[in-house]
Protein backbone atom coordinates (compact mmCIF):
# COMPACT_ATOMS: atom_id res chain seq x y z
CA UNK A 1 0.00 0.00 0.00
CA UNK A 2 2.90 2.41 0.98
CA UNK A 3 4.25 1.26 -2.81
CA UNK A 4 1.12 2.53 -4.47
CA UNK A 5 0.93 5.46 -2.60
CA UNK A 6 4.55 6.85 -3.29
CA UNK A 7 3.64 5.99 -7.28
CA UNK A 8 0.32 8.04 -7.16
CA UNK A 9 2.68 10.56 -5.72
CA UNK A 10 4.86 10.90 -8.37
CA UNK A 11 2.44 10.50 -10.98
CA UNK A 12 0.02 13.24 -9.66
CA UNK A 13 1.99 15.06 -7.58
CA UNK A 14 2.07 15.31 -3.85
CA UNK A 15 0.35 19.16 -3.76
CA UNK A 16 -2.48 17.96 -6.38
CA UNK A 17 -3.47 14.21 -4.04
CA UNK A 18 -5.54 16.64 -1.17
CA UNK A 19 -7.86 17.71 -3.70
CA UNK A 20 -10.59 20.42 -1.93
CA UNK A 21 -13.17 19.15 -0.20
CA UNK A 22 -16.35 21.22 -1.82
CA UNK A 23 -14.92 20.44 -5.60
CA UNK A 24 -16.72 18.34 -7.97
CA UNK A 25 -14.38 15.87 -7.48
CA UNK A 26 -13.60 13.58 -4.40
CA UNK A 27 -9.89 12.91 -3.01
CA UNK A 28 -8.00 9.67 -3.84
CA UNK A 29 -8.54 9.01 -0.46
CA UNK A 30 -12.16 8.61 -1.37
CA UNK A 31 -11.39 6.70 -4.06
CA UNK A 32 -9.44 3.84 -2.66
CA UNK A 33 -11.00 3.51 0.52
CA UNK A 34 -8.21 5.48 2.49
CA UNK A 35 -10.30 7.21 4.72
CA UNK A 36 -10.40 4.24 7.35
CA UNK A 37 -6.38 4.45 7.00
CA UNK A 38 -4.92 3.59 10.52
CA UNK A 39 -3.85 6.65 13.07
CA UNK A 40 -0.40 7.14 11.34
CA UNK A 41 -0.79 7.22 7.97
CA UNK A 42 -1.52 10.86 7.02
CA UNK A 43 -2.07 12.45 3.96
CA UNK A 44 0.13 15.13 4.01
CA UNK A 45 -0.61 19.06 4.96
CA UNK A 46 -4.52 20.44 3.92
CA UNK A 47 -5.05 22.15 0.70
CA UNK A 48 -6.00 25.70 1.11
CA UNK A 49 -7.20 27.41 -2.11
CA UNK A 50 -5.14 30.38 -2.98
CA UNK A 51 -7.91 33.05 -2.85
CA UNK A 52 -9.05 31.80 0.38
CA UNK A 53 -5.17 32.67 2.17
CA UNK A 54 -5.24 36.25 0.35
CA UNK A 55 -8.70 36.36 1.83
CA UNK A 56 -7.88 35.84 5.38
CA UNK A 57 -4.67 37.22 4.96
CA UNK A 58 -5.68 40.94 5.62
CA UNK A 59 -7.87 41.39 8.33
CA UNK A 60 -11.67 42.04 8.02
CA UNK A 61 -11.27 46.03 9.10
CA UNK A 62 -9.39 46.79 5.91
CA UNK A 63 -12.04 45.64 3.27
CA UNK A 64 -15.41 47.70 4.97
CA UNK A 65 -17.44 46.13 2.27
CA UNK A 66 -16.36 42.52 2.84
CA UNK A 67 -19.75 40.49 3.97
CA UNK A 68 -17.27 37.67 5.91
CA UNK A 69 -15.19 36.83 8.62
CA UNK A 70 -12.11 34.45 8.65
CA UNK A 71 -11.96 32.05 12.02
CA UNK A 72 -9.13 30.62 13.53
CA UNK A 73 -8.26 27.90 11.03
CA UNK A 74 -8.44 30.33 8.35
CA UNK A 75 -12.06 29.45 6.78
CA UNK A 76 -14.28 32.08 5.78
CA UNK A 77 -17.71 32.31 7.06
CA UNK A 78 -20.79 34.74 5.25
CA UNK A 79 -22.27 37.14 7.19
CA UNK A 80 -26.07 36.41 7.54
CA UNK A 81 -27.44 37.28 4.58
CA UNK A 82 -24.72 36.63 1.90
CA UNK A 83 -23.64 33.75 -0.01
CA UNK A 84 -20.65 32.80 -2.62
CA UNK A 85 -17.11 32.14 -2.04
CA UNK A 86 -16.73 35.52 -1.07
CA UNK A 87 -19.61 35.95 0.45
CA UNK A 88 -20.92 38.85 -2.24
CA UNK A 89 -24.21 36.97 -3.14
CA UNK A 90 -27.29 38.57 -1.74
CA UNK A 91 -29.71 36.22 -0.34
CA UNK A 92 -32.62 37.32 -1.51
CA UNK A 93 -36.48 37.48 0.28
CA UNK A 94 -38.18 34.43 0.85
CA UNK A 95 -40.30 33.09 -2.22
CA UNK A 96 -39.28 36.03 -4.61
CA UNK A 97 -39.14 34.57 -8.40
CA UNK A 98 -35.57 33.71 -9.27
CA UNK A 99 -36.26 33.63 -13.02
CA UNK A 100 -38.32 37.03 -12.63
CA UNK A 101 -36.87 38.88 -9.53
CA UNK A 102 -33.51 39.80 -8.41
CA UNK A 103 -31.83 41.16 -5.55
CA UNK A 104 -28.71 43.36 -4.37
CA UNK A 105 -29.09 43.57 -0.46
CA UNK A 106 -30.49 40.65 1.69
CA UNK A 107 -34.07 40.29 2.15
CA UNK A 108 -34.77 42.35 -1.05
CA UNK A 109 -36.85 41.52 -4.05
CA UNK A 110 -36.28 43.70 -7.14
CA UNK A 111 -38.23 42.65 -10.75
CA UNK A 112 -36.90 42.58 -13.92
CA UNK A 113 -38.86 44.19 -16.86
CA UNK A 114 -42.08 42.93 -17.13
CA UNK A 115 -42.68 42.08 -14.15
CA UNK A 116 -44.02 43.22 -10.37
CA UNK A 117 -45.37 42.53 -7.38
CA UNK A 118 -43.57 41.66 -4.06
CA UNK A 119 -42.35 38.84 -5.32
CA UNK A 120 -41.94 39.69 -9.23
CA UNK A 121 -44.62 36.94 -9.64
CA UNK A 122 -46.89 39.36 -11.54
CA UNK A 123 -46.41 40.28 -15.25
CA UNK A 124 -46.69 43.85 -16.78
CA UNK A 125 -49.53 43.67 -19.25
CA UNK A 126 -48.85 45.70 -22.49
CA UNK A 127 -48.95 49.50 -22.36
CA UNK A 128 -52.44 50.86 -22.97
CA UNK A 129 -54.36 47.49 -22.19
CA UNK A 130 -57.96 48.55 -20.79
CA UNK A 131 -60.25 45.61 -20.69
CA UNK A 132 -57.20 42.31 -20.81
CA UNK A 133 -54.53 40.61 -18.40
CA UNK A 134 -51.15 38.86 -19.66
CA UNK A 135 -49.58 35.84 -18.75
CA UNK A 136 -46.66 36.48 -19.90
CA UNK A 137 -44.94 40.26 -19.74
CA UNK A 138 -46.21 42.91 -22.04
CA UNK A 139 -49.14 40.72 -23.64
CA UNK A 140 -53.25 41.89 -23.44
CA UNK A 141 -55.09 38.74 -23.44
CA UNK A 142 -58.73 40.69 -23.47
CA UNK A 143 -61.66 39.54 -21.15
CA UNK A 144 -64.82 38.07 -22.39
CA UNK A 145 -66.46 40.64 -24.50
CA UNK A 146 -63.88 42.97 -25.61
CA UNK A 147 -61.20 42.81 -28.66
CA UNK A 148 -58.34 44.49 -30.32
CA UNK A 149 -55.10 45.61 -29.97
CA UNK A 150 -55.67 47.21 -26.81
CA UNK A 151 -58.61 45.50 -25.43
CA UNK A 152 -60.57 48.70 -26.24
CA UNK A 153 -63.03 47.80 -28.34
CA UNK A 154 -66.46 45.98 -26.96
CA UNK A 155 -68.28 43.02 -28.89
CA UNK A 156 -71.78 44.53 -29.72
CA UNK A 157 -74.90 42.40 -29.80
CA UNK A 158 -74.72 39.46 -32.48
CA UNK A 159 -77.45 41.13 -34.44
CA UNK A 160 -76.67 44.63 -34.24
CA UNK A 161 -75.53 45.52 -37.83
CA UNK A 162 -72.26 47.58 -37.62
CA UNK A 163 -73.24 49.92 -40.21
CA UNK A 164 -76.51 50.93 -38.40
CA UNK A 165 -75.24 50.39 -34.99
CA UNK A 166 -72.46 50.54 -32.49
CA UNK A 167 -71.88 49.85 -28.79
CA UNK A 168 -69.93 51.48 -25.80
CA UNK A 169 -69.91 48.08 -23.66
CA UNK A 170 -70.33 44.54 -24.89
CA UNK A 171 -73.90 43.19 -25.70
CA UNK A 172 -75.45 46.78 -26.18
CA UNK A 173 -76.63 47.95 -30.12
CA UNK A 174 -76.89 52.15 -29.88
CA UNK A 175 -77.98 53.15 -33.20
CA UNK A 176 -76.48 55.20 -35.32
CA UNK A 177 -77.64 58.79 -36.93
CA UNK A 178 -81.14 57.84 -39.24
CA UNK A 179 -81.50 54.50 -37.59
CA UNK A 180 -83.98 53.48 -34.63
CA UNK A 181 -85.29 50.23 -32.70
CA UNK A 182 -83.99 47.88 -30.33
CA UNK A 183 -81.15 46.93 -32.86
CA UNK A 184 -81.25 49.58 -35.19
CA UNK A 185 -83.06 48.20 -38.08
CA UNK A 186 -85.75 50.83 -38.60
CA UNK A 187 -85.27 54.35 -40.40
CA UNK A 188 -85.99 57.41 -38.75
CA UNK A 189 -87.16 60.40 -40.05
CA UNK A 190 -85.72 63.70 -40.60
CA UNK A 191 -85.78 65.48 -37.66
CA UNK A 192 -88.37 67.78 -37.64
CA UNK A 193 -90.42 66.02 -39.95
CA UNK A 194 -94.07 66.64 -38.66
CA UNK A 195 -96.58 64.45 -41.08
CA UNK A 196 -94.50 62.46 -43.01
CA UNK A 197 -92.58 59.18 -42.72
CA UNK A 198 -88.92 57.53 -43.87
CA UNK A 199 -88.05 54.35 -46.54
CA UNK A 200 -84.15 55.26 -45.38
CA UNK A 201 -82.35 56.95 -43.36
CA UNK A 202 -83.47 60.75 -42.86
CA UNK A 203 -86.03 60.97 -45.22
CA UNK A 204 -89.40 63.02 -45.08
CA UNK A 205 -91.79 61.77 -47.11
CA UNK A 206 -95.17 63.43 -47.01
CA UNK A 207 -98.31 62.17 -46.08
CA UNK A 208 -101.48 63.13 -48.72
CA UNK A 209 -102.27 66.62 -48.07
CA UNK A 210 -99.10 67.50 -46.61
CA UNK A 211 -96.49 69.20 -48.33
CA UNK A 212 -93.06 71.08 -47.52
CA UNK A 213 -89.49 70.14 -46.30
CA UNK A 214 -90.84 68.77 -43.45
CA UNK A 215 -94.18 67.97 -44.71
CA UNK A 216 -95.42 70.95 -42.72
CA UNK A 217 -97.75 73.24 -45.24
CA UNK A 218 -101.20 71.28 -45.96
CA UNK A 219 -102.03 71.48 -49.05
CA UNK A 220 -105.49 73.99 -49.01
CA UNK A 221 -109.24 73.01 -51.07
CA UNK A 222 -108.83 73.21 -54.91
CA UNK A 223 -109.21 76.88 -56.13
CA UNK A 224 -108.34 78.49 -52.74
CA UNK A 225 -106.92 82.00 -53.04
CA UNK A 226 -103.22 82.11 -52.34
CA UNK A 227 -103.60 85.62 -51.50
CA UNK A 228 -106.35 86.08 -49.47
CA UNK A 229 -106.83 82.56 -47.75
CA UNK A 230 -104.91 79.68 -46.39
CA UNK A 231 -105.84 76.54 -44.35
CA UNK A 232 -104.76 74.56 -41.29
CA UNK A 233 -105.98 71.31 -42.14
CA UNK A 234 -105.28 69.85 -45.63
CA UNK A 235 -109.03 70.08 -48.50
CA UNK A 236 -109.70 73.70 -46.39
CA UNK A 237 -109.66 77.43 -46.84
CA UNK A 238 -109.58 79.75 -44.22
CA UNK A 239 -110.25 83.26 -44.98
CA UNK A 240 -107.63 86.70 -44.15
CA UNK A 241 -109.29 89.06 -42.96
CA UNK A 242 -111.39 90.97 -45.41
CA UNK A 243 -112.33 88.06 -47.94
CA UNK A 244 -114.94 85.56 -48.08
CA UNK A 245 -116.52 83.21 -50.10
CA UNK A 246 -115.62 79.35 -50.60
CA UNK A 247 -112.54 80.04 -52.12
CA UNK A 248 -111.81 83.62 -50.29
CA UNK A 249 -112.52 85.95 -53.21
CA UNK A 250 -115.48 87.37 -52.54
CA UNK A 251 -114.52 91.03 -50.63
CA UNK A 252 -116.23 92.25 -47.05
CA UNK A 253 -118.04 95.40 -47.93
CA UNK A 254 -117.69 97.67 -45.08
CA UNK A 255 -119.64 96.83 -42.01
CA UNK A 256 -123.38 98.69 -42.25
CA UNK A 257 -123.27 99.33 -46.22
CA UNK A 258 -126.80 98.72 -47.64
CA UNK A 259 -127.11 99.59 -51.05
CA UNK A 260 -123.45 99.04 -52.48
CA UNK A 261 -120.39 96.32 -52.84
CA UNK A 262 -117.36 96.23 -52.61
CA UNK A 263 -113.52 95.87 -54.83
CA UNK A 264 -111.46 95.55 -52.08
CA UNK A 265 -112.26 95.24 -48.53
CA UNK A 266 -114.07 97.22 -46.57
CA UNK A 267 -115.41 99.43 -49.82
CA UNK A 268 -119.26 100.22 -50.49
CA UNK A 269 -119.42 101.51 -53.73
CA UNK A 270 -123.21 102.41 -54.20
CA UNK A 271 -125.80 100.78 -56.66
CA UNK A 272 -127.23 103.31 -59.35
CA UNK A 273 -129.81 105.41 -57.29
CA UNK A 274 -128.11 105.17 -54.12
CA UNK A 275 -125.72 107.67 -52.10
CA UNK A 276 -124.26 108.12 -48.57
CA UNK A 277 -121.17 106.82 -46.74
CA UNK A 278 -123.18 103.68 -46.31
CA UNK A 279 -125.23 103.62 -49.85
CA UNK A 280 -128.44 104.15 -47.87
CA UNK A 281 -129.85 107.44 -49.04
CA UNK A 282 -131.91 106.49 -52.25
CA UNK A 283 -131.73 109.52 -54.82
CA UNK A 284 -135.02 110.28 -56.07
CA UNK A 285 -134.22 113.86 -57.63
CA UNK A 286 -134.99 112.61 -61.65
CA UNK A 287 -137.99 110.70 -60.72
CA UNK A 288 -139.33 114.02 -58.94
CA UNK A 289 -138.28 116.27 -62.27
CA UNK A 290 -139.33 113.22 -65.18
CA UNK A 291 -138.70 116.31 -67.88
CA UNK A 292 -135.29 117.89 -66.66
CA UNK A 293 -133.70 116.14 -69.41
CA UNK A 294 -134.49 116.75 -73.01
CA UNK A 295 -134.09 114.78 -76.32
CA UNK A 296 -134.49 111.18 -74.92
CA UNK A 297 -132.03 111.99 -72.81
CA UNK A 298 -131.31 109.58 -69.55
CA UNK A 299 -131.69 111.27 -66.45
CA UNK A 300 -129.27 109.86 -63.70
CA UNK A 301 -130.00 111.35 -59.83
CA UNK A 302 -127.19 112.47 -57.58
CA UNK A 303 -126.58 113.83 -54.81
CA UNK A 304 -126.90 117.66 -53.73
CA UNK A 305 -123.27 118.59 -53.81
CA UNK A 306 -122.81 117.05 -57.35
CA UNK A 307 -125.87 119.00 -58.51
CA UNK A 308 -128.80 116.48 -57.89
CA UNK A 309 -128.56 114.98 -61.59
CA UNK A 310 -127.05 114.31 -64.79
CA UNK A 311 -128.32 114.07 -68.19
CA UNK A 312 -126.19 111.15 -70.63
CA UNK A 313 -126.93 112.65 -74.19
CA UNK A 314 -127.61 110.56 -77.15
CA UNK A 315 -125.83 111.41 -80.18
CA UNK A 316 -126.24 114.44 -81.68
CA UNK A 317 -126.82 116.48 -78.74
CA UNK A 318 -124.90 118.20 -75.57
CA UNK A 319 -125.94 120.49 -72.82
CA UNK A 320 -126.68 120.02 -68.86
CA UNK A 321 -130.19 118.87 -70.24
CA UNK A 322 -128.98 117.87 -73.54
CA UNK A 323 -130.88 120.49 -74.87
CA UNK A 324 -128.12 121.88 -77.69
CA UNK A 325 -127.65 119.70 -81.06
CA UNK A 326 -124.51 119.37 -82.29
CA UNK A 327 -122.62 118.77 -85.69
CA UNK A 328 -122.03 115.67 -86.77
CA UNK A 329 -118.43 115.70 -88.16
CA UNK A 330 -118.22 113.99 -91.81
CA UNK A 331 -116.31 110.60 -91.92
CA UNK A 332 -114.19 112.48 -95.04
CA UNK A 333 -110.88 113.56 -94.47
CA UNK A 334 -111.15 117.42 -95.79
CA UNK A 335 -108.63 120.23 -95.54
CA UNK A 336 -110.17 123.03 -93.35
CA UNK A 337 -112.04 126.09 -95.33
CA UNK A 338 -112.66 129.61 -93.95
CA UNK A 339 -115.70 130.30 -92.20
CA UNK A 340 -118.90 131.39 -93.57
CA UNK A 341 -121.95 132.67 -91.99
CA UNK A 342 -123.86 129.48 -91.88
CA UNK A 343 -121.05 127.66 -90.18
CA UNK A 344 -120.27 130.99 -87.71
CA UNK A 345 -124.06 131.24 -86.59
CA UNK A 346 -123.78 127.11 -86.02
CA UNK A 347 -120.64 127.88 -83.54
CA UNK A 348 -122.41 130.54 -82.07
CA UNK A 349 -125.53 128.35 -81.23
CA UNK A 350 -123.50 125.74 -79.94
CA UNK A 351 -121.59 128.05 -77.58
CA UNK A 352 -124.59 129.78 -76.50
CA UNK A 353 -125.28 128.31 -72.77
CA UNK A 354 -128.30 128.89 -70.87
CA UNK A 355 -127.85 130.80 -67.59
CA UNK A 356 -131.67 131.17 -66.75
CA UNK A 357 -134.77 129.20 -66.93
CA UNK A 358 -136.67 131.49 -68.33
CA UNK A 359 -134.51 132.33 -70.86
CA UNK A 360 -132.79 128.59 -71.62
CA UNK A 361 -136.48 127.84 -72.32
CA UNK A 362 -136.63 130.70 -74.83
CA UNK A 363 -133.48 129.38 -76.38
CA UNK A 364 -134.32 126.31 -76.81
CA UNK A 365 -137.63 126.77 -78.60
CA UNK A 366 -135.48 129.55 -81.11
CA UNK A 367 -132.58 126.40 -81.67
CA UNK A 368 -135.37 124.18 -82.69
CA UNK A 369 -137.01 126.20 -85.16
CA UNK A 370 -133.86 126.87 -86.67
CA UNK A 371 -132.61 123.85 -86.56
CA UNK A 372 -135.60 122.14 -88.51
CA UNK A 373 -134.46 123.37 -91.57
CA UNK A 374 -131.05 121.44 -91.60
CA UNK A 375 -131.27 117.59 -92.37
CA UNK A 376 -128.84 115.55 -90.69
CA UNK A 377 -127.72 113.52 -93.41
CA UNK A 378 -124.39 111.90 -92.27
CA UNK A 379 -123.89 108.99 -90.57
CA UNK A 380 -122.53 109.14 -86.95
CA UNK A 381 -118.47 108.59 -87.28
CA UNK A 382 -117.07 105.63 -86.79
CA UNK A 383 -113.99 104.68 -85.88
CA UNK A 384 -110.92 105.58 -87.46
CA UNK A 385 -108.04 103.01 -87.84
CA UNK A 386 -104.25 104.61 -88.24
CA UNK A 387 -102.54 102.01 -90.39
CA UNK A 388 -99.69 104.08 -91.62
CA UNK A 389 -96.16 103.89 -89.17
CA UNK A 390 -95.66 106.55 -86.50
CA UNK A 391 -93.94 109.76 -87.69
CA UNK A 392 -90.78 110.68 -85.99
CA UNK A 393 -91.05 114.41 -87.00
CA UNK A 394 -91.63 116.90 -83.71
CA UNK A 395 -95.45 117.33 -83.75
CA UNK A 396 -94.79 121.40 -83.24
CA UNK A 397 -93.18 121.50 -86.93
CA UNK A 398 -96.18 120.69 -88.28
CA UNK A 399 -99.08 121.96 -86.49
CA UNK A 400 -101.90 123.33 -89.01
CA UNK A 401 -100.07 121.63 -91.74
CA UNK A 402 -100.66 118.50 -93.99
CA UNK A 403 -98.36 115.78 -93.26
CA UNK A 404 -96.10 115.06 -96.30
CA UNK A 405 -95.08 111.92 -97.43
CA UNK A 406 -91.63 110.70 -96.51
CA UNK A 407 -89.53 110.58 -99.26
CA UNK A 408 -88.95 107.26 -100.54
CA UNK A 409 -85.77 105.59 -100.65
CA UNK A 410 -83.64 104.05 -103.87
CA UNK A 411 -82.95 100.73 -103.93
CA UNK A 412 -79.53 101.33 -104.04
CA UNK A 413 -79.16 103.18 -100.76
CA UNK A 414 -81.03 99.82 -99.08
CA UNK A 415 -78.16 98.02 -100.19
CA UNK A 416 -75.59 100.48 -99.03
CA UNK A 417 -77.15 100.12 -95.75
CA UNK A 418 -77.39 95.91 -95.90
CA UNK A 419 -73.70 96.05 -97.29
CA UNK A 420 -72.89 98.86 -93.72
CA UNK A 421 -74.46 96.52 -91.73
Amino acid sequence: MILLLACLSLLIGPGELGTLKDGPSVGYAAVFGLGALPFGFTAGPRYVPKWKKQACEIPASQHPNSHYVCDEAGEVKCLPGWTGDLCDVPICRKGCDPLQGYCRRPSECRCKLGFYGELCDKCVALPGCQHGSCNVSFECSCDPGWKGMFCSEPICASDCLPSQGYCEKPGECRCRLGWQGPRCKQCAVLPGCVHGSCQGPLECRCEPGWTGLLCQTPICSQGCSREHGNCRRPGTCRCRVGWTGPNCTECVSYPGCVHGSCKKPWDCRCEPGWAGDLCNEKLTYCDEHSGICRNNATCISMTKEDGNYRCICPIGYMGRQCQIKTMVPSTELQPPVPAQNETETNVQMILLKPEVNGNSQVSDEKDKNSLKDEEQTAEPLGPIVITDPPSTVDPAATVGKWPTEPPTESPVTERDDENET
